[in-house]
């Protein structure tokens, strides 16, 4: 039963943070960063299994716990790319709307090399963790601040990229090859940095 929870909780937080993605990908910019702030904010509220949420709060001498991280991070991967289907079933003008800004995140991510994404996914992994552990607290300004400061800093996010990809395998025939040593780096520097803060804190 707990593992079944837990695949469901975390196809949830997929499926939300795909529904961030597509409104991102139809906007991009200042609104779109904002309007992505609702995948975390149904994750906070709906007590959904996002990776980047427990990536930083489990004990690492724990083997069970490392399956625990990885079943997550499949499910987000399931509900992330079925959002992205959805995406890839609209209309022609959705579809070329939403590629004009998932061109951008593609080129960057694979012209990248994997020791820069995985630098770059410590600062998401970072700040997501700030936010995810205050927003647990009711403290939203870093929730809602914090989603904008990532993209806008063009940080790697290993489930919020999966949508991306997932849109361009859909839609341009993009070889899920190509996104793999990204998406893996990302993932990585995302683990790192939600480790941060907990290893910075000083216990009073």
């Amino acid at each position: 039963m707990e593992w079944f929870n837990l695949a469901r909780r975390s196809l949830c937080a997929g499926l939300l943070i795909g529904c961030a993605g597509f409104a991102y990908s139809m906007t991009g910019g200042v609104v779109g960063s904002f309007l992505f702030c609702f995948g975390l904010f149904g994750v906070l509220y709906g007590k959904w299994a996002l990776y980047t949420g427990y990536a930083g709060s489990y004990e690492w001498h724990e083997a069970k716990d490392w399956g625990r991280l990885f079943y997550i991070l499949i499910g987000n991967l399931v509900g992330v790319l079925a959002i992205a289907g959805i995406l890839a079933v609209s209309s022609e003008a959705i579809i070329e709307k939403a590629n004009e800004v998932v061109s951008k995140i593609i080129a960057d991510r694979t012209s990248s090399e994997w020791w820069q994404l995985v630098i770059r996914g410590i600062g998401t992994g970072f700040i997501m963790e700030i936010a995810v552990r205050y927003g647990r607290e009711a403290k939203y300004m870093t929730l809602l601040l914090g989603v904008p400061v990532f993209i806008f800093c063009g940080l790697p996010h290993c489930v919020a990229d999966i949508f991306y990809y997932g849109v361009d395998w859909f839609t341009q025939g993009g070889s899920p090859v190509n996104y793999l040593m990204p998406w893996v780096s990302a993932i990585i520097g995302n683990l790192i940095g939600c480790n941060i803060p907990r290893l910075l804190t000083v216990k009073e």
